[in-house]
């Protein structure tokens, strides 16, 4: 059974996390389905926008600790775990393809942290998150120490990370974390409207946004850079045809080029 199940509607392409029977807690073999199918998704020109949700009754609890506990892997491999585990993180976050994280059930350690990593977080609002790392004497990964901070604020953060506490889908939103939180049942056709309201906008532009709000570079860089990545924008098929349909005052066709 494959640990991701990849599947496509339309210029959407959908994810599903599919360890079930372990509620999607990640292994090798996952992070690594999953590497490739954000890296498909992302060079394919009529995929415009990446949905990642969990099968079953989670998103993701994390790292499978019974594996762990089993104390098979050697050194090496699970320095190639940890590894599996930031590229996982900073595939969704920087690739030009927007992702929207569906957040099912529980979104634990690595499986917040891929859920964070997402350029738009929708959650049910009884979903249960959380970062419990620092009371099982490990630690994070996925870049949340750079990332969260600048979604929530350094005190949210703190509490997040060093007290570990569980919040719910509801109280993402409240905190700014989240982009929308609905009742579990609403939650993929919440994160397919999302979805489909991304893959309407320049796939170009979008990309050039992702990686300046990546940057974050202070505001002298960003006076400078803004200016060139519009003139570079102008001379594209997407800028013109943008252009033309707001003056026509229709819906905008982008192709990418």
């Amino acid at each position: 059974m494959t640990t991701v199940l990849a599947t496509r509607s339309g210029s959407t392409a959908t994810l599903a996390l599919n360890r079930p029977d372990r509620l999607n807690a990640v292994s090798e073999e996952l992070y690594q389905t999953l590497i490739d199918e954000l890296v498909a998704a992302d060079s394919d020109p009529d995929v415009r926008a990446v949905v990642i949700t969990g099968a079953g009754r989670a998103f993701c609890v994390g790292a499978d600790l019974k594996a762990h506990k089993s104390g098979t892997r050697s050194r090496e491999e699970q320095a190639h775990y940890l590894d599996l585990g930031q590229r996982v993180c900073e595939q969704i976050q920087t690739m030009d393809t927007p992702v929207v994280a569906a957040v099912n059930g529980y979104a634990l350690g690595a499986g917040a942290e891929m859920a964070v990593s997402a350029d738009f977080l929708v959650v049910a609002e009884d979903a249960q998150m959380g970062f419990p790392e620092v009371g099982i004497g490990t630690f994070v990964g996925g870049g949340v120490t750079n990332r969260l901070p600048r979604l929530v604020g350094l005190r949210r953060a703190t509490d997040m990370l060093i007290l570990g506490e569980r919040f719910t889908g509801a109280q993402a939103l409240e905190w700014g974390l989240a982009h929308s939180a609905v009742i579990a049942d609403e939650l993929l056709d919440a994160a397919y409207a999302l979805a489909d309201t991304l893959a309407g906008k320049a796939p170009l532009s979008l990309a050039r946004m992702k990686a300046a709000l990546r940057r974050n570079d202070p505001l002298d860089i960003v006076l400078e850079t803004e200016p060139q990545e519009l003139l570079a924008l102008m001379s594209t098929q997407d800028w013109a045809e943008g252009v033309a349909a707001f003056a026509e005052r229709r819906a905008p066709i982008f192709e990418g080029k």
